[in-house]
């Protein structure tokens, strides 16, 4: 007999839903467990799952039915049972659904507003469009347009790095047809050659520390290690491989196509794609957003040759350990490289122009992690400009000024960790009305570009060059697309982490910014010395700094070093953007025994009210 498959009730307060997606088609085999629809509330978005299993036979609600709960919405059968072309359930609850035709050109899905994608709950949207109304006279932005008006995707997004695969999803949750190119790997530097494989590397750096540094401490019994760098490789490329795969699953749970190839803009608005064979074919798009990432940047006389001089890609698949490493350049790729390799057994130098190591982050903070990697024996050069890094009889020769005198030292490899630079040179801009300028695309606050219906985000646009970033960018780009009246990304709140140990997690301005800028401003720190879960966890080493307007008790800038730094600093940066006072983080009750007390001291000794120092 068939069985009949009704509107769940999905949470204690729901009495009908919206079908959003139905994740399985007509005459699909179900298996007890497997997400079968999803399904709007005006409070979320959640997962119908197989209950009993069998063949989906009929779809009862298609796709933006409103249905009561208790009302049917499909019919399953066995594998092959005959059911009857006039068969439908009997029972209680087969009122007309409220249907939403989704048969409907992009522009009018668009208009559709909170009725055409998961969003906000109406009253959150109301609240959100009075403020975006307020925050339209201050925004800088360029023409809107089409690229293709008889496009056949909506959004088409060049690059499935973190900022491309988000926008492409975000777009297609929004009901817009959309697709994606990628020629290489989904998930692009960050998750297969960036942000990802190093942190699986850095955790292995991380627990050889924790070994050596307080084995006998902690009662492990053991203080010695013996590295093994081929596995500890093999594991970051495994959680990479997984992760590229997770992002095709979302790909096609999302319905967002993915193209294989190189995408380049030729004249008469066109956009084409090459693949590894070499065919050639053009999509068309109603909107066209660039997310083509960046590359390893080197200044002249850095001739990298990926073997003695290399970049953040060689650095994180090695087949042999150096016995000496050079690293130029202190922001976050070079520390982490130099903390990881000096922990597997490396000697290393890092070499900074700058006065200062990390030198975006607050004086203090970059204080406390050159003593700690002077304890490590990783040796720090600041004030010192490169002029040259080569490979010379296979060892990397590297040549710089300091203090006025000309230095040389030398390696088994050289890291060049000096930034990057957007991938802007083989998309065919020169055929666009783009402005580029030092391989970065110029947008405005929707990240329109100059050329109707084109967009750019990302490291493209310039910095920051974060993952977090271009994500956010991506969203609120797509947002903008489909008039959904996102707020503007906030720059002066972006989150800036460093995973080497002790890490480093910043957002906001430091002290000196405020200074320059003629801000009053007074400050509170904490140390993690006398904190009792930093002690337990044998991690006493580092800071929290907070700092405020002197005025307004407005949270200017916050800054932590030290053990998980990197976690802790989403809630300071949550308070900025909910525009948190000196005062309410004070009257707030932080629990114990946590590292995050120590915010709490930070803000209070602000006002010398500190209680445990």
């Amino acid at each position: 007999m068939p069985i009949d498959v009704f509107m769940t009730q999905l949470s204690p307060t729901m009495t009908e839903g919206r079908i959003a997606r139905w994740l399985k088609a007509e005459g699909d085999e179900l298996v007890s467990g497997e997400v079968l629809a999803e399904v709007e509330t005006d409070k979320a978005t959640m997962e119908m799952e197989v209950v009993d299993e069998g063949v989906l036979h009929k779809i009862l609600s298609p796709e933006g039915s409103i249905v009561t709960v208790g009302a049917p919405i499909a019919v399953i059968r066995e594998d092959d049972e005959e059911v009857a072309d006039d068969y439908m359930p009997s029972g209680s609850g087969m009122e007309n659904p409220v249907e939403i035709n989704e048969d409907v050109s992009s522009e009018e899905a668009a208009a559709l507003g909170a009725e055409s994608a998961p969003d906000m709950h109406p009253a959150s949207v109301a609240a959100h469009a009075a403020h975006d109304a307020e925050e339209t006279e201050e925004l800088n932005l360029k023409p809107a347009g089409l690229f293709n008006a008889d496009g056949e995707y909506d959004v088409v997004v060049i690059g499935a790095g973190p900022g491309g695969y988000v926008a492409a999803i975000r777009a297609a949750q929004l009901g817009l047809k959309v697709a994606c190119i990628e020629s290489t790997h989904l998930g692009g530097i960050c998750l297969n050659w960036g942000c990802i494989p190093t942190k699986a590397l850095l955790r292995t750096a991380e627990v050889i520390n924790i070994i050596q540094h307080s084995g006998d401490a902690l009662g492990l019994g053991v203080t010695e290690v013996n590295p093994d760098l081929e596995k500890a490789v093999a594991r970051s490329r495994a959680i990479s491989a997984k992760l590229n795969n997770g992002i095709g699953f979302l790909f096609k749970k999302n319905k967002v196509e993915h193209i294989e190839g190189y995408a380049t803009f030729e004249a008469d608005n066109k956009l084409m794609v090459k693949d590894a064979e070499g065919n050639e074919k053009q999509v068309t798009a109603k909107h066209v957003i660039v997310a083509t990432g960046a590359r390893a940047r080197a200044f002249p006389g850095m001739d990298v040759d990926n073997d003695v001089v290399i970049t953040y890609k060689q650095a994180l698949a090695p087949t042999s350990l150096p016995k000496k490493l050079v690293v130029i350049g202190s922001g976050a790729i070079g520390m982490e490289f130099a903390y990881f390799y000096k922990a597997m057994g490396s000697d290393v130098t890092v070499i900074e122009a700058a006065d200062q190591i990390l030198p975006l982050e607050d004086h203090e903070i970059s204080r406390v992690v050159a003593r700690s990697f002077k304890k490590q024996k990783i040796k720090i050069i600041t004030g010192a400009m490169v002029s040259s890094a080569k490979n010379i009889d296979g060892k990397a020769v590297v040549e710089y000024e300091a203090k006025g005198k000309q230095e040389s030292i030398e390696g088994d490899v050289c890291l060049v960790a000096v930034g990057v630079i957007g991938n802007t040179d083989a998309i065919g801009a020169e055929n666009t009305s783009m402005k580029v300028e030092r391989n970065t695309i110029e947008v405005d606050d929707w990240y329109r570009t100059d050329h109707a219906g084109v967009y750019a985000i990302g490291d493209v646009v310039g910095a920051p060059a974060l993952a977090h970033v271009a994500s956010h960018e991506g969203i609120v780009c797509v947002e903008a697309i489909a008039e959904k009246h996102p707020h503007p990304v906030d720059y002066g709140n972006v989150p800036g982490c460093t995973y080497c140990q002790p890490q480093v997690g910043s957002c906001g301005k430091t002290e000196n910014q405020c200074k320059e800028e003629g801000i009053p401003y007074k400050v509170g720190r904490m140390g993690y010395g006398t904190n009792g879960k930093a002690m337990g966890l044998a991690e006493t080493e580092g800071m929290v700094k907070t700092i405020f307007h002197a005025e307004t008790g407005e949270l200017l800038g916050s800054h932590i070093v030290g053990a998980e730094a990197t976690e802790m600093i989403v809630s300071l940066g949550v308070a900025k953007t909910l525009e948190t006072t000196e005062a309410e983080l004070a009257h707030h009750m932080f629990p114990h025994p946590t590292l995050s007390e120590m915010i709490h001291e930070s803000v209070l000794d602000a006002d010398d009210r500190a209680i445990h120092i």
